[in-house]
């Protein structure tokens, strides 16, 4: 069982990864091109042939045949192709719906950006037979997503369920036996609310006030938990929602800045420039041209 190279429409394909609770694609490029993007779904990449170096946050991740990278949500990534044809499969998944099925936070690691160090460790030539197993459990989950059968949902949330599982297993993550914090337990919260609070004025002592933590503490505790620091990753989001509603939609970038969450125009220029190296003009024209070339 495989699944058809390119065989989808560009513009859907950008809504889908964005938008939809999980996506499935098999995509060759045959041309050395390049790409940046952000999402606020997890991306789950099995490389099959070529090369390419990927850029996430500013990190450098070189893949190649039997490689799985995982760039998790909100991560600015940006793609230069090494060498052709470049076949992989791409698995997108939103953190919402993963976290409705997959309730062991040490199960969770599995979704999240490894640094440069493990990536080349642990996600590098992956054991052919387990590289093939992923891409068959793929493969069944994309089958259960395009005709309908008796308990689909639940065999879905099986099968990514095993996906995690094996993943855990392959990359070599180890359970963390560590005590639990009140803290740490309210870091997730705290993530989560900005995720889908973002809109809305968040500082330190707004959240401080919400989850009864010191300032300090958020902002250590959160630095530790994620590897970013607050403010960084509220840009992160904001300039997340941007991106997808430059790729499908007209409007301003004042208006846009406004719907997420920016006070100043200025400030959502500066950063969204600083996290995505393009200007918001540079980054909705170069996803249009990029849309009409896949779409010729």
């Amino acid at each position: 069982m495989q699944i058809e190279i390119n065989d989808y429409y560009e513009p859907e394909h950008f809504r889908a990864i964005s938008e939809d609770k999980y996506n499935i694609s098999r995509t060759c490029e045959y041309e050395k091109n390049e790409m940046s993007h952000i999402h606020n779904t997890c991306e789950i990449l099995a490389i099959e042939e070529g090369s390419a170096d990927y850029y996430i946050s500013g990190k450098k991740y070189h893949v190649e045949p039997y490689d799985i990278l995982v760039i998790g949500p909100m991560e600015h990534h940006f793609r230069r192709i090494d060498r052709l044809p470049f076949l992989r499969y791409g698995f997108t998944i939103s953190s919402i719906y993963y976290k409705s099925i997959i309730m062991d936070d040490e199960l969770l690691k599995v979704f999240a950006t490894p640094t440069p160090e493990d990536f080349n460790v642990y996600y590098k030539n992956i054991n052919r037979d387990i590289f093939n197993e992923i891409l068959n459990m793929l493969c069944y989950l994309n089958n259960e997503e395009t005709i309908h059968k008796p308990f689909q949902s639940q065999m879905q949330r099986s099968i990514i369920t095993q996906i995690a599982v094996v993943l855990f297993r392959a990359l070599h993550f180890q359970r963390n036996n560590k005590n639990i914090t009140a803290s740490n337990t309210r870091m997730p919260e705290i993530k989560e609310y900005i995720d889908t609070h973002f809109i809305e004025e968040i500082n330190l002592t707004s959240l401080s006030k919400k989850f009864f933590l010191h300032p300090s503490t958020i902002s250590k505790d959160f630095k530790k938990h994620y590897g970013y620091h607050l403010n960084r990753y509220i840009n992160m989001v904001r300039v997340c929602e941007a991106a997808k509603l430059l790729e499908n939609n007209s409007d301003s970038v004042f208006v846009i800045s406004e719907k997420c969450g920016y006070s100043n125009v200025n400030t959502f220029l500066r950063q969204f420039k600083f996290i995505m190296e393009l200007s918001p003009l540079q980054y909705r024209k170069f996803v249009h041209n990029l849309k009409e070339k896949k779409y010729e």
